[in-house]
């Protein structure tokens, strides 16, 4: 697994935590499955928002909020039920120190543990402990995936040998950037920031970059070689200091206006954590996939969606 790809598995992570958590809150809040009631007769519900003299209530948010999400929040249910049941059977039992170990692998992705939390909760609204519960039911998942499977040493060293740049530590830039189609207009944003004006006032308002323009012009953090980034903008601000505003850089599709918010010297990688991660990943893929085992485990322990439950009121006759 590549470095980028690694970070890119991080995100997807996070992501389907972003998800599953939504999922959580609806059911553990007891609204989502509460018994249904139609929605016609629904005077007692009270309203959650109102649109001019028009309420939307409690029951049909609710009902809106299943519709959407209601399978993948029971299958979710289902597959945290599942997979503890196996790993009791199993003798499987996860330590607060095997969590801690997985975070800080994660983090190391991002320069250290505190910008990985960060990144999290600003970006994608997760906080320590959400992470946390998602990161623990990995683990056992994984756990199960390679109880029978045994990594020797020498193929750890092997793997390394034959890898040596890949967890080779590497300096990390927050970047934001303003990308605009012509050379006048680029000209003319940074005659506006040297008298002043916020960067990321000018990307919400001027930058033709979508992944970037409603953040205030933020890339966030890449590595010092990301191959991903244009050639041109990695050369420009290898030369910059944290604090630097450059530009115009010169791309195929535009000009762009660079601006570090911050560079981050990572920290220096802990040898046994790398060996670990060898072993897990190179465990794994020897194990049957995650989401296959899932599935097995749904029905060797016979979980099933109850017919109908995911039907709202106006469907059924």
């Amino acid at each position: 697994m590549t470095r980028q790809e690694k970070a890119l598995w991080t995100t997807v992570m996070a992501l389907s935590v972003a998800l599953l958590f939504l999922g959580s809150w609806m059911l553990f809040s007891g609204a989502l499955f509460k018994e249904q009631r139609d929605p016609r007769s629904n005077a007692d519900s009270p309203a959650v928002a109102t649109v001019q003299d028009r309420a939307i209530t409690e029951e049909e948010w609710n009902q809106e909020l299943k519709k959407r999400y209601g399978s993948e929040v029971l299958m979710t249910m289902m597959n945290r039920q599942v997979v503890d049941l196996e790993a009791q059977k199993a003798g499987i039992e996860m330590t607060m120190d095997e969590v801690d170990l997985e975070l800080k692998r994660m983090g190391q992705a991002y320069g250290s543990m505190e910008i990985f939390l960060q990144e999290m909760q600003q970006q994608l609204g997760l906080s320590e402990d959400v992470l946390r519960a998602e990161t623990e039911y990995r683990l056992k998942l994984e756990k199960i995936a390679t109880a029978d499977i045994q990594i020797e040493e020498a193929e750890i060293d092997d793997y390394l040998a034959e890898h040596p740049d890949q967890f080779r530590p590497k300096k990390q830039l927050d970047l934001s950037i303003i990308k605009v189609a012509d050379e006048a207009l680029a000209d003319d944003v940074m005659d506006r920031l040297e008298r002043g004006e916020p960067f990321a006032d000018l990307a919400s308002e001027l930058s033709i970059d979508e992944y970037t323009k409603e953040n205030g012009g933020r890339l966030g953090l890449i590595e010092e070689d990301d191959p991903f980034q244009p050639e041109e903008l990695m050369m420009a601000v290898s030369e910059l200091s944290k604090g630097d505003i450059a530009g115009p850089i010169v791309l195929e599709d535009g000009y762009i206006i660079v601006y570090v918010r911050n560079i981050l010297v990572p920290e220096k990688e802990d040898e046994q954590l790398v060996r670990e991660t060898v072993r897990r990943q190179m465990a794994l893929e020897r194990s049957e996939s995650l989401s296959e085992l899932e599935q097995r485990l749904r029905d060797k322990y016979a979980a099933r969606i109850v017919a109908g439950v995911l039907e709202t009121p106006g469907a059924r006759q």
